[in-house]
């Protein structure tokens, strides 16, 4: 009954064994064509291993996620030169070239800290910071090219500061820095140094501050420096019968790479980067503009807000699998390439 089926009670036995055949005293029958196609599988193998082991050790390929997150608790960051440089001054009405002449003007700058009470910020301390002229070195090498030759000589730079910048309007605290610009006016302190009064007012009638920041963009692919280094040059009109003030932003990034080659292993790198510039004025009263009158001022503020970006590159375990996947596939297209070619090799033997 069972053979009708091609079936045999025996064929039920878990306990049955296989029954093995040997020719010229092998149970197996190789070919040239399985050793062609057994040599081309241990070659795609060692190629697929060897490719993404390289993009692994090259960190080339990344997976790449950016989000903005709101600050959990208050946000702070210590500026130093390295992480944050900045050049400030006035440019000639006609050249737009930027010039150093304290007999026109002079800035101050500030550091300043502010605690809230009844939801008001009160200003706590004031600090004066020393200036000095520009050195583009200073910026870094990385910026050195984005400058032309002399530019910066003739700008205004913080000397020697690192400063911690706080908080937000949403904050119980917050520390920025303050920058004012003052028209030149005669005085027993500065030896009546100034320039007479019309060409004062010459300069800066119709003349422009500028602001440059230095700033960075993003490169998820370079794993070994993930920044474009940048600037940010934000210029305003002056004009002696107003005060032109900016608000500047500046927010902390972060990038967070998965630097491990077997497991997660965390790197972060903070920097800090331009957000936004915003611009407002109020009149002065001429005799308010002798009086040495502040007639542009900026505050540069740190944003509430952090960027984070995050990267992960492929492991190793990855590499295995990924190689793993092709090779079972390659492997049952050559068992299928083999079972075609030699289909009656089993009834030969």
């Amino acid at each position: 009954m069972f053979n009708e089926y091609g079936l045999n009670i025996y064929d039920f036995d878990i306990y049955s064994r296989r029954i093995s055949f040997f020719y010229n005293k092998r149970d197996k029958v190789g070919t040239i064509f399985g050793l062609i196609l057994t040599f081309l599988y241990i070659i795609i193998t060692l190629i697929l291993f060897f490719y993404y082991l390289i993009r692994i050790i090259k960190r080339s390929d990344v997976k790449s996620h950016e989000s903005t997150l709101y600050s959990q608790g208050l946000p702070s960051i210590n500026i130093n030169p390295t992480l944050f440089y900045f050049a400030f001054g006035l440019e000639h009405p006609l050249s737009l070239s930027r010039y150093i002449n304290e007999s026109i003007y002079y800035p101050k700058v500030y550091f300043i800290k502010q605690e809230k009470k009844n939801g008001i910020f009160i200003t706590k301390e004031t600090i004066p910071l020393k200036v000095e002229r520009c050195d583009v070195i200073k910026f870094g090498k990385e910026y050195q090219s984005q400058f032309t030759k002399g530019e910066l000589n003739n700008s205004y730079c913080l000397k020697d500061f690192n400063l911690l910048l706080v908080g937000g309007s949403k904050y119980n605290q917050s520390s920025f820095i303050q920058i004012k610009t003052h028209p030149c006016v005669n005085t027993t302190e500065n030896h009546n140094h100034c320039l007479p009064q019309n060409v004062i007012d010459s300069y800066l009638t119709s003349g422009y501050f500028s602001i440059v920041l230095k700033d960075i963009g993003l490169n998820p692919l370079n794993y070994s420096f993930p920044i474009i280094p940048t600037i940010q040059n934000l210029k305003t009109n002056v004009d002696k019968t107003m005060c032109r003030e900016s608000l500047i932003y500046v927010g902390i990034v972060e990038v967070k790479s998965d630097v491990g080659l077997f497991s997660n292993l965390i790197k972060t790198e903070t920097f800090l980067q331009y957000r936004k510039y915003s611009q407002s004025f109020y009149f002065i009263e001429e005799t308010e503009y002798h009086e040495g009158k502040e007639i542009f001022a900026a505050q540069i503020k740190l944003e509430e807000y952090i960027h984070v970006q995050k990267r992960e590159y492929t492991k190793m375990s990855e590499a295995f699998s990924i190689t793993g996947g092709y090779m079972q596939l390659i492997s049952t297209i050559f068992l299928l390439i083999y079972s075609k070619k030699f289909k009656n090799t089993r009834n030969k033997y």
